[in-house]
């Protein structure tokens, strides 16, 4: 991409050597959570925050940040320029006041820890993963302090995910959506609906290779180029993106329940198909990839969800399903709906339905915020945990995997992601309701397998940006709106209790 300022193509030249580092980094992210030996995990923590020192030191060099300093100075810049200095700018103030020591050591500590939490997990032992938790979060609390805030230590960390995003913002959507989704499980329950008796197809064992085929034949049906995608298997399903053209999810496999493996496919998907959507022009830019983490949420919710779970596509699906699993053979397509869409308060956040997900979110929001707040310690996090769980969904865990440990994202520093689930949730509600009034054939083309107009959509009005607005920006620009829970709470009423 060449600019109108020849002061901007000097950034953007000089921004190549960050973004070459990005992408190894990237590129090593994929490959430790997909195929690197277990005993690599020191030398490549080594190797991962020595990049991260470099691509520190490139940012922070003088004369690119006198670049960006100067180019913030000039007038008559496009949107698109005017995005490369926001997003630059932003990354350099917060990290000039981050030290170098801090950032080495987050680096080491988030591949240790990651590790360690793999054996703690496996094993149902917080106590094992617990001292890992305690440096990872004083580690935060550290750099929470070096960014500063204005009212709540957490507000540092969620903007990290979510530009401008604070606990303010957070209150007022968990207040207004968390005790109307409650009444709802509890009337679906009350009711008898069918959509909470569980289906015998989550208890039969399935063919891992022919489920694998299954997911290959649903990248096929919705439009996926082989050529610049591919998908791998990992513990817990993730993206990466390497660049526009190179971008890679997992998927997982169990051996029963074969919807978690195909909506933990459609949902990584449809991350992916942001990154692979974004103009050709941002590509080596910093506005290449999403406008945020809510945003991204947004787009893989939507696919999973309230495409991935709709009766046309199910339908659509129907026979794929049956060709690859056997005993599905024994289930008519209505039931399969019934299967994918089953409601059931449970333990686990990544197999939880619509209804009962953001009651999940609601849980880590309130740790993650009362931890920054200093009033949770970490060997209070499991109790605390599991009595919140059983106020909200009405299940306690019994053991350390079923609740704290069952998330990496804590292990690899991620504190202020969660919430951008959620978010993402209800950003998806707003955009089929946009796109249903756009789109007069949206459910006769998903029924036909016709997701050329959905695609289209989404490039127009959110792909194709990339970085280039700010997240609330973008929402306000876009569709009037901004983190609305009403249509989040008109989806789901309407689908699941027909009102």
């Amino acid at each position: 991409m060449r600019c109108e300022n020849s002061l901007m193509d000097q950034i953007l030249d000089a921004y190549k050597p960050m973004w070459s580092l990005n992408h190894a980094i990237s590129l090593m992210g994929w490959d430790f959570e997909t195929y690197m030996p277990r005993k690599g995990t020191e030398e490549r923590g080594v190797a991962d925050s020595q990049l991260h020192m470099m691509y520190k030191d490139l940012l922070l060099n003088q004369d690119f940040a006198g670049l960006v300093e100067s180019a913030k100075k000039l007038e008559n810049l496009n949107d698109l320029e005017k995005g490369i200095i926001r997003v630059l700018s932003r990354e350099i103030t917060k990290q000039i006041k981050i030290p170098k020591e801090l950032t080495e050591t987050e680096s080491l500590e988030r591949i240790r820890g990651n590790m360690v939490w793999r054996g703690a997990r496996e094993k149902s032992d917080f106590m094992m993963y617990e001292p890992h938790l305690k440096k990872m979060i004083e580690i935060k609390k550290q750099i929470a302090e070096k960014i500063g805030y204005e009212k709540h230590p957490y507000d540092a960390l969620l903007d990290n995910f979510e530009e401008e995003l604070t606990v303010n913002d957070l209150d007022k959507v968990f207040g207004a959506l968390t005790s109307r989704i409650q009444k709802i499980l509890k009337k679906l329950v009350d009711s008898g609906s069918p959509f909470c008796r569980e289906s015998k197809l989550a208890k039969s064992k399935y063919d891992i290779q022919k489920v694998d085929r299954l997911n290959h034949d649903i990248l096929n049906l919705l439009q996926y180029d082989m050529e610049r995608f591919r998908m791998d298997v990992s513990t817990h399903p993730f993206t990466e993106t390497m660049g526009l053209n190179d971008v890679r999810i997992t998927t997982r496999y169990e051996g029963t329940d074969f919807k978690k493996s195909i909506s933990s496919t459609i949902h990584e998907a449809g991350h992916a198909l942001y990154n692979l959507q974004c103009d050709q022009s941002l590509s080596f830019t910093p506005l290449e990839g999403g406008s945020s983490l809510a945003l991204h949420e947004s787009q893989s919710r939507f696919w999973e969800n309230i495409v991935g779970r709709s009766l046309p596509f199910v339908h659509l699906i129907a026979h794929l399903i049956r060709r690859q699993v056997s005993f599905a053979n024994q289930a008519t397509d209505d039931e399969l709906y019934l299967y994918f869409n089953n409601i059931k308060a449970d333990f686990i956040r990544v197999d939880a339905d619509e209804v009962t997900y953001n009651l999940h979110i609601a849980i880590r929001y309130e740790i993650e915020k009362k931890i920054f707040g200093d009033e949770l310690s970490v060997s209070e996090i499991p109790q605390f945990w599991n009595d919140r769980m059983e106020q909200l969904l009405g299940v306690r865990p019994t053991k350390d995997s079923q609740g704290v440990l069952q998330d990496t994202h804590w292990s690899s520093g991620l504190f202020g992601y969660f919430p951008t689930y959620t978010l993402g949730n209800l950003v998806s509600a707003i955009m089929a309701s946009k796109m249903r009034k756009d789109l007069e054939e949206y459910d006769e083309d998903i029924k036909g397998g016709n997701f050329k107009p959905i695609r289209e959509w989404l490039k127009l009005k959110i792909h194709q940006h990339g970085s280039v607005y700010a997240p609330k920006i973008l929402l306000n620009n876009t569709f009037n709106e901004g983190y609305n829970p009403d249509y989040f709470v008109a989806y789901i009423e309407t689908k699941y209790l027909g009102s």
